[in-house]
């Protein structure tokens, strides 16, 4: 947390240091000056952008892109891809406090499609997973602890 807020400390001085530096670098007096500048004069510096770079791709290789976390993506898709057409094609799967929105979309396709669309949208992991193991069966457990009958 503290770690956090230097980090970020740090940063905000690097933009206001910059942009301040660029303001008197262009002889910008007022918004107008700035708008005709054509180029943004609110922005990191080169060394703050290139170690911002750094943690991003190390962020992205480490974390984002980990097997581990390929591997949960890779399960919670599934789950998702199998979900939509199971309550396409059978709707009443679906909550009750739902069937309003299905009834208006009547025999509209397209417009069913978005209401289970959004219904999936709005489910937290583990309420998909459990939704998932009710209708289909054999679910991933996807890195939520809980997910399972009995655990």
């Amino acid at each position: 947390h503290e770690a956090l807020r230097r980090v970020f400390g740090v940063m905000v001085a690097d933009v206001i240091d910059t942009s301040r530096h660029l303001l008197v670098e262009a002889g910008a007096h007022c918004a107008q000056d700035i708008r005709e500048l054509g180029r943004p004069v609110i922005r990191f510096s080169p060394e703050m952008w290139r170690d911002l770079g750094q943690i991003r791709q190390f962020l992205f290789t480490r974390m984002y892109r980990a097997p581990a976390v390929m591997k949960i993506r890779a399960d919670v898709t599934r789950v998702v891809e199998e979900l939509f057409p199971l309550f396409l094609e059978d709707p009443a799967l679906m909550p009750a406090d739902w069937a309003n929105y299905i009834a208006e979309a009547g025999s509209e396709r397209k417009m069913l499609a978005r209401i289970v669309a959004d219904y999936i949208a709005g489910m937290t992991d583990r309420f998909a997973l459990q939704e998932h193991e009710r209708l289909v069966g054999n679910t991933p457990r996807a890195g939520v602890h809980g997910t399972r009958k009995g655990s």
